[in-house]
């Protein structure tokens, strides 16, 4: 009976040390994210045009490229009557990677765009003269080590 649990510890030692190894930034990588998205909101408010609404939030940690940085990207999925050449001009581009992307944009068929905008947009009406569109920032320099999401 001994030596079983001699073996087996050594086993449990090692596997609750991957576990470890692999989910222990998860926490504060969450916090970084809604910190990231409250101050987003703060001070994307104050360029959104009158004539926009929001439609939803967006908010993801993970990695769309090549495995080895851990990125963090929040957006507001917006509708607005104003061309596509005007909204572009309203939004700033001065911090952190930031832009404006359409819903008809190639972006969309992309992780983790296509998977808002089959969650955010399915059942929205699409309403003639407006366009559907993201404003977004991202940090794309985090280490991904300790967040398996970032793999």
């Amino acid at each position: 009976m001994i030596s079983g649990l001699i073996i087996v510890s050594p086993v449990l030692i090692l596997a609750a040390t991957l576990f470890i190894y692999v989910t222990y930034k998860i926490p504060f990588n969450n916090y970084y994210l809604m910190t990231m998205q409250n101050d987003f909101r703060r001070q994307i408010k104050l360029f959104h045009p009158t004539q926009s609404t929001l439609i939803a939030e967006v908010a993801k940690v993970g990695n769309w490229t090549d495995g080895t940085k851990c990125q963090f990207i929040v957006g507001e999925l917006r509708s607005s009557p104003l061309s596509k050449e005007e909204l572009e001009k309203i939004y700033p581009y001065d911090f952190f990677t930031a832009g404006v992307h359409f819903i008809d944009d190639d972006i969309f068929t992309k992780s983790p765009y296509n998977e808002w905008k089959e969650k955010y947009l399915k059942n929205y009406k699409l309403k003639e003269n407006k366009n559907i569109y993201l404003v977004w920032i991202a940090d794309e320099n985090k280490s991904s080590d300790g967040d398996i999401r970032c793999d």
